[in-house]
C-alpha cells in the first residue's frame, strides 16, 4: 500500500508542478499607439494597470509611425489607433471599456 500511495502522491505533485508552470506563461501586451492620439494614452494606462495584476505580463508601447511599428501594424490589419495585441494577436481596437475585459483576454493568453 506504500508504493502505491507514494505514486499517488508523486503523481499529484507532477500535476501542480504543470499547473504552476501554465500559470507562469509570459504575455506581452503591445499597444499600438501614434503620438497626438488623444485616446492611446488611456489605452496604454490600463494595459499598465492590468500588467500590474501580474507577474509574468510585460507591456509594450508600439509607435506605428516607425517602420517596425508600422510593419507590424499591416502586419495585424491594424487601420487606426489604439489597438491592444497579447501575444502577437490583435486583441482590441479602440480602448476596451473596463479592465475586466482585458483581464479576460490576459488570463486566455496565459
Amino acid at each position: 500500500m506504500d508504493d502505491l500511495e507514494e505514486i499517488r502522491r508523486k503523481k499529484m505533485e507532477d500535476l501542480k508542478d504543470k499547473i504552476s508552470e501554465d500559470k507562469k506563461k509570459k504575455v506581452l501586451i503591445e499597444v499600438l499607439a501614434l503620438s497626438g492620439c488623444s485616446h492611446c494614452p488611456s489605452a496604454a494606462e490600463m494595459a499598465y494597470r492590468v500588467a500590474s495584476k501580474y507577474d509574468n505580463v510585460d507591456v509594450s508601447i508600439v509607435n506605428i509611425a516607425t517602420p517596425e511599428g508600422n510593419a507590424k501594424a499591416r502586419k495585424l490589419g491594424v487601420m487606426s489607433v489604439p489597438a491592444i495585441v497579447i501575444n502577437g494577436k490583435l486583441a482590441f481596437v479602440g480602448t476596451p471599456q473596463a479592465d475586466m475585459i482585458m483581464h479576460d483576454a490576459v488570463r486566455k493568453a496565459m
